[in-house]
């Protein structure tokens, strides 16, 4: 597993995940905090900070769809 090595693929992952919890708030009505605890507990967040899965580099909305089958149908 590679870890993000550059500010870049830093900033692009923190982005995403911002993105996550916003989608979250919006979609199940979560307070922030609950919404970002949900992405950081989630098994997509590690997915995510992969850098060998390239998920930092998909859309926030392709992102969320995967981090929503997760919480509607568990962990795989």
């Amino acid at each position: 597993m590679r870890e993000p090595e550059t500010k870049e693929q830093k900033f692009l992952i923190d982005g995403i995940i911002a993105d996550l919890a916003f989608y979250l708030v919006e979609d199940n009505g979560m307070t922030v905090n609950e919404a970002l605890n949900t992405v950081y507990n989630s098994e997509y967040y590690n997915l995510l900070n992969n850098l060998d899965t390239e998920l930092y580099l998909r859309s926030s909305l392709n992102n969320y769809h995967y981090l929503r089958r997760e919480l509607d149908y568990g962990k795989s």
